[in-house]
């Protein structure tokens, strides 16, 4: 079993990690300006983080249980016609991780989304395995795209 201290030093290579990524986004040619911020979802699991700014999905599976991180971007959209009413979509989906896989050497997953820029957007994870879910899906605070 891991003790806390080891799971603390990990999420904090994570969090550097993803903080490298980031910046290696925001410098690349030709990415629209985003108009949120970024958001998160972190469990003792896993952590999945939107970046607007590229629209990219970060993915990391944070426990080698045999189970992957599932995560997905959602929009808010009208549910009536009058659009008084509005409900969360699933607008990409797909993006996962495990402790195996990884991007550009890190062992976290990153998927780059082409999402219209100014929507409402929240980022949400679960685990899976196999295509099933376990659990229920946890999701951040929304932003816009």
């Amino acid at each position: 079993m891991k003790t806390r201290t080891t799971k603390l030093k990990r999420l904090a290579q994570v969090g550097l990690a993803l903080a490298a990524s980031a910046i290696m986004v925001a410098g690349t040619e030709g990415s629209a300006a985003a108009s949120g911020l970024n958001v998160s979802v972190s469990k003792a699991w896993g952590l999945s983080t939107f970046y607007p700014d590229g629209d990219w999905l970060y993915v990391y599976d944070l426990d080698a249980d045999g189970y992957s991180v599932y995560a997905k971007i959602q929009s808010l959209i009208c549910a009536n016609a009058n659009c008084d009413l509005y409900k969360w979509h699933d607008l990409r989906t797909g993006c996962y991780d495990t402790t195996s896989i990884g991007d550009n050497g890190s062992a976290i997953r990153q998927c780059n989304y082409d999402i219209a820029e100014n929507l409402t957007v929240r980022v949400c994870e679960i685990r899976s395995s196999d295509g099933v879910e376990y659990g229920t899906w946890s999701c951040s605070d929304e932003t816009k795209s």
